[in-house]
């Protein structure tokens, strides 16, 4: 959900609509384009989509993605799309000041405007990000719940990087290196929020126009790639499945990977220190 750039829409006419102004519209089920395994043939919206849905699905095992992309013109038009979700007036606007695209229930909200001039890794990312937060929605019956915003936004960097990496930009090594030195750069894990000022999305989008993001949210996947090491990326599926019954979060974090979210917390810290 961080504030990332891509070039303009290249998609078919048949896979986009647009209404009255109103956005251009990429669905997946609607798509006949081709799934490709190499980045570099990655060269449209259509193609980046199903490729990498295909990917989350055949690579990673996670659940059949059932989203569309809505481009919207500019901040304003983004804005609104936000309000009209059912954000207030002053979280849509704070929210388009800071993201480019937020992704919710079976729908991604973009604002087209922030997707100019961009490499096709970096769309890349963004689309695999927010893809990712869809399936969250899935897998907590439709709704966001009460589930850690960091924890969201650092399964969804996890994603992400695994899909650079399985098409050919990047590996976790080389990422892991560049956030260690972000982190660094900052001041250190110490100079980060702790975990319980980044439960919320309003938390998030708070802290994320005060930290550089690509620290920030480099700093939420490491924490999930340590969480991951410890239980299991299936572990993670269900912490976000528990949500369905129950908003207690720190109960379901309990339920889900058998220790206490503070006692994860220090562990993690201590390592990534180290």
């Amino acid at each position: 959900m961080r504030r990332s750039a891509a070039i303009g829409l290249l998609v078919a006419a048949s896979a986009c609509a647009s209404i009255d102004g109103g956005p251009r519209i990429l669905t997946l089920g609607d798509v006949r384009a081709p799934t490709v395994a190499h980045g570099a043939w990655i060269d449209s919206y259509d193609v980046a989509l199903v490729s990498i849905a295909a990917l989350m699905r055949d690579d990673l095992g996670l659940p059949e993605v059932r989203a569309s992309l809505h481009f919207h013109r500019d901040r304003q038009a983004f804005r609104a799309a936000l309000e009209a979700s059912g954000y207030s007036a002053d979280a849509a606007k704070l929210t388009a000041e800071t993201l480019a695209a937020v992704g919710g229930f079976r729908r991604v909200l973009i604002n087209e405007s922030e997707l100019d001039d961009t490499p096709w890794p970096t769309r890349i990312a963004l689309i695999a990000h927010e893809l990712t937060h869809t399936v969250q929605y899935e897998w907590s019956g439709g709704t966001r719940g009460t589930s850690d915003q960091w924890l969201r936004e650092g399964f969804a960097e996890w994603v992400e990087v695994q899909a650079l990496t399985r098409l050919g930009f990047t590996t976790p090594a080389r990422a892991r290196a560049t956030v260690i030195e972000r982190i660094r750069g900052a001041g250190g894990i110490k100079a980060l929020p702790p975990f319980s000022n980044m439960v919320t999305f309003g938390d998030w989008v708070l802290l994320a126009q005060r930290f550089d993001q690509e620290t920030f949210y480099g700093y939420a996947w490491l924490a999930t790639e340590l969480l991951i090491q410890r239980h299991g990326v299936a572990r993670v599926m269900s912490y976000f499945e528990l949500f369905a019954g129950s908003d207690d979060r720190l109960a379901n974090f309990r339920n889900a990977f058998g220790e206490d979210l503070p006692q994860f917390e220090a562990a993690a810290l201590a390592a990534l220190t180290r």
